[in-house]
């Protein structure tokens, strides 16, 4: 990652905007910023504006849309990690797993 001591930045791209709304504002992880997008061209400009350690994937995008936008973060950065969410725990479960990946990366550090 970018920084010392765990992430710091955190991107959680979704396809509606209420889901990622929704999830940033449940989230609670102490040091930690969450940015959102909803697509590739607003992930691209987060990717430019600001270095991101981790990047959260909801499923609801399309697949060639998910595939691009996991392209985008590696070709930008060399220290980023990508997390895809799966299908089965619907929108209800977006919220979980980015709280459980951000954990897990800061217990890691």
């Amino acid at each position: 990652m970018a920084h010392g001591g765990g992430p710091r930045h955190v991107l959680i791209v979704g396809r509606l905007l209420d889901v990622v709304d929704d999830t940033k504002a449940r989230v609670r992880c102490e040091g930690v910023t969450l940015h959102t997008a909803t697509a590739l061209d607003e992930v691209r400009l987060m990717l430019a504006l600001q270095p991101i350690d981790i990047m959260i994937v909801g499923a609801g995008i399309e697949l060639a849309e998910r595939l691009a936008i996991v392209r985008a973060a590696f070709e930008q950065s060399e220290t980023i990690t990508v997390h895809m969410k799966d299908k089965a725990s619907g929108a209800k479960g977006f919220a979980p797993f980015v709280e459980s990946v951000v954990a897990a990366r800061q217990m890691a550090n």
